[in-house]
């Protein structure tokens, strides 16, 4: 297994599996307050996709940390924020807006552009 270099970052690749109905609403919710809740906790949102096929059913998105204990911490405050917990409340009314999410921490490769 490969370990995280010294001087480089962490990475955690996020899928969303939206709930039946709820697509729009979760990229409504990440385009419109979550990024910007996770600047305030020094989560590095690198990009956030969408696969060609069944494109209305998975959000996909890179977030870097600094290290694993680093995104322990800001996850830990993201969770905790007020205003996550308002927006959260707020955009599931009528039920969770995601059936599932799948988190997977990464290490850059010796070759990787990121790091």
């Amino acid at each position: 297994m490969l370990q995280s270099m010294a001087g480089s970052h962490i990475f955690e690749l996020r899928t969303y599996h939206a709930a039946p109905g709820k697509f729009d609403a979760l990229t409504a919710r990440f385009r419109d307050h979550v990024d910007a809740i996770f600047k305030k906790h020094d989560m590095n949102a690198i990009g956030y996709w969408t696969p060609q096929d069944n494109p209305e059913d998975i959000l996909i998105y890179i977030l870097e940390h600094n290290s694993r204990a680093d995104a322990d911490k800001n996850w830990a405050a993201f969770l905790a924020d007020e205003e996550w917990k308002k927006v959260r409340a707020e955009s599931e009314v009528n039920g969770p807006l995601a059936a599932k999410i799948d988190s997977v921490f990464m290490n850059p490769t010796d070759f990787s552009k990121l790091k």
